[in-house]
C-alpha cells in the first residue's frame, strides 16, 4: 500500500499481516470527496490498522493526526510507518480499546475536525462508535466522522447529533460520511 496524494504520495506504508486495509480504490474517492476538509485540521484514525488514512490525511496537510487500535502488531506497524515518514511531529499514537480511547481523549478535552472509523466488519461497532461518539463528544464544530464498513454492515441515517451526507459503495464495501 502507498500513500496517494500530497507530500507523500507514492511512499509505501507497511500492513501488518492480520488486518483488511482500506482499499486504495476507496482510500482515494473517500480523499477524493474530503480534499478540501483536510487542510490544517486534526484527526482521529480510530480502528487505525497500518494508519493509512490518518498518515493519508497528514500528506494531504493535516495539522495532526491521532492513532487509536488495540491491537499491538497494528501499532507496531503504525509507529514503524510513522518513524519512516518523519512524521513523529504530527502524530500521536495509543494502543487502546476504540470505547476507552474515546473516553481517554474526551478526559483530555480533545477535539477532532475529521475522524476515520474503519472498524472491523461484521461486528456492529459502526453503530457503537457513533453510540460513544455522542455520549463523548470529542468533535469539532462543523466536523465530519468518514465511516468504512461492509455494504450490509449497520448503519444510520441519523444518530441523533450526526446526519449521514454521503453514502457511496465501492463493490463490497460501503463509504459513509457524517456531518455534526
Amino acid at each position: 500500500m502507498q500513500v496517494l496524494g500530497g507530500k507523500l504520495k507514492g511512499r509505501k506504508i507497511k500492513i501488518p499481516a492480520q488486518i483488511r486495509p482500506v482499499s486504495q480504490r476507496i482510500k482515494k474517492g473517500c480523499f477524493d470527496i474530503i480534499f478540501d476538509l483536510v487542510e490544517a485540521k486534526t484527526v482521529l484514525d480510530l480502528y487505525a490498522g497500518s494508519g493509512s488514512l490518518g498518515i493519508e490525511a497528514l500528506s494531504r496537510g493535516a495539522e495532526r493526526a491521532v492513532f487509536v487500535d488495540k491491537d499491538k502488531a497494528s501499532i507496531k506497524s503504525i509507529k514503524s510507518n510513522i518513524n519512516s515518514l518523519k512524521l513523529n511531529k504530527s502524530a500521536e499514537i495509543y494502543c487502546k480499546e476504540s470505547s476507552l480511547a474515546i473516553k481517554y481523549l474526551w478526559r483530555k478535552k480533545a477535539f477532532f475536525d475529521l475522524i476515520f472509523l474503519d472498524p472491523p466488519y461484521y461486528k456492529g461497532l459502526l453503530i457503537k462508535s457513533l453510540q460513544l461518539l455522542e455520549s463523548y463528544d470529542i468533535l469539532a464544530r462543523s466536523s465530519y466522522l468518514i465511516c468504512f464498513c461492509y455494504e450490509n454492515d449497520q448503519y444510520a441515517q441519523k444518530y441523533k447529533s450526526f446526519s449521514l451526507d454521503l453514502k457511496r459503495n465501492y463493490g463490497q464495501s460501503s463509504l459513509l460520511i457524517y456531518k455534526k
